[in-house]
C-alpha cells in the first residue's frame, strides 16, 4: 500500500451485500481494507484474507471490545456496515460501531439501511425500517463530527428479493400479486450495483447527503410486469387482492395470527411501502459517480433468465 492508501473498515463482510461491498472495495487500487467479523465466522474471509483484507475478530457486544476496535479503526477514512438482525444489532451494535468511529475520528459511517426511503414511513408500518429510524434518530445524537451517510436504493432487484422475498411474484404459477391501483412508481436496484455504490460513498471526499439515493430502475407495478413478460415471454397473471386498506388488514390479520411468524407478514410491510409510495426515492443521484450504469430491471431478467 502507499502512503496515500485509504483505510475503510467493513463490519458484515460475510453476507450476501457485505460480501459485495467488499470486492467493489478492493476493486479500488487506494484502498486497504479492514473487515471486522465474529470470531465463530472468520473463516468464512480466508477469500478476502488471501486478496491482503485484515481480517480483524471481535464481537461487538463484547465488553472487552474498546481496545481491539480503537485499533482496527485508527486512521480509517470511513467505516462501513452490512450487519443485519434485530434492534440488538441495527441499533445497538452499529451504536457501537459508531462510538468507536467518532472516538478514532473516523470521517464517515454508512450503517446498513440499504433499502427503500426509511424515513417516508411511520412507526409501526414496517418494524425492519422502524429499527433503521431509531439507529438514525440516536445516531444524530451521538455522531460527534461523524457523517453518517444512509444509502437508499428502494427494493433489491433480486431473484430472492423482488421475485421472491416479497410475495410479489410468483414465477412458478405465473402470478403477481397486487394492491391499490398499481400506478405509483417504485426503485430497484441490483446488490452488485448497490455495493458499487456503496463503495464509492465510503471514498468519496467531497459532501454527501445523509440520506444518499440511487436506483437502478424506477417501474410502476403494471410496467414491472410487463418488462417481466416482454423479457421472458411468459405470461403473468395479476392477481388483485383489493385495496392498499385492505392490504393493512391483510398484514394485522396475519400478525395477530402468528406473531412470531414474521415471515408470514413481515414481506407484506415492504411491499405495502412500496405499493403505497412512502418508500418512493425522490432525490436519486446516480449521477454523482457516472461511471457507474446501474442494471435495470429488463437487462436483469434476461440475464438471470427468470
Amino acid at each position: 500500500m502507499t502512503e496515500t492508501s485509504k483505510i475503510v473498515v467493513l463490519a458484515g463482510a460475510t453476507g450476501n451485500l457485505g460480501s459485495l461491498i467488499a470486492h467493489a472495495l478492493l476493486d479500488k487500487p487506494e484502498v486497504r481494507l479492514r473487515a471486522l467479523v465474529r470470531p465463530a465466522s472468520a473463516g468464512k474471509l480466508a477469500a478476502l484474507r488471501e486478496k491482503g483484507v485484515e481480517i480483524v475478530e471481535i464481537d461487538l457486544d463484547d465488553e472487552t471490545r474498546g481496545e481491539k476496535l480503537a485499533t482496527a479503526l485508527n486512521g480509517a477514512l470511513s467505516v462501513v456496515s452490512a450487519i443485519q438482525g434485530g434492534p440488538e444489532v441495527v441499533v445497538g451494535d452499529q451504536l457501537r460501531l459508531l462510538d468507536a468511529a467518532s472516538r478514532a475520528k473516523v470521517r464517515r459511517f454508512i450503517p446498513s439501511s440499504f433499502s427503500y426511503n426509511i424515513f417516508g414511513l411511520g412507526d409501526g408500518e414496517n418494524i425492519n425500517t422502524d429499527d433503521r429510524r431509531a439507529f438514525a434518530r440516536e445516531a444524530e445524537k451521538a455522531r460527534g463530527a461523524v457523517e453518517v451517510i444512509h444509502i437508499n436504493i428502494g427494493a433489491f432487484l433480486d431473484r430472492r428479493v423482488l421475485f421472491g422475498f416479497l410475495g410479489a411474484f410468483d414465477l412458478d404459477t405465473g402470478q403477481a400479486f397486487l394492491w391499490g391501483d398499481g400506478q405509483t412508481a417504485m426503485d430497484f436496484t441490483t446488490y452488485e450495483d448497490t455495493a458499487r455504490f456503496t463503495a464509492e460513498v465510503a471514498l468519496d471526499e467531497g459532501q454527501v447527503p445523509s440520506a444518499f439515493e440511487v436506483a437502478g430502475d424506477t417501474l410502476t407495478f403494471h410496467e414491472l410486469v410487463r418488462a417481466y413478460e416482454e423479457v421472458s415471454g411468459k405470461a403473468i397473471s395479476v392477481v388483485k387482492k383489493g385495496s392498499l386498506a385492505d392490504l393493512d388488514r391483510e398484514i394485522e390479520q396475519r400478525r395477530q395470527a402468528e406473531p412470531q411468524n414474521v415471515y408470514g407478514w413481515l414481506p407484506l410491510m415492504y411491499w405495502r411501502g412500496m405499493l403505497s409510495g412512502k418508500g418512493k426515492l425522490h432525490a436519486i443521484a446516480n449521477h454523482r459517480y457516472p461511471w457507474i450504469k446501474p442494471q435495470p430491471v429488463r437487462d436483469y431478467i434476461r440475464q438471470e433468465r427468470l
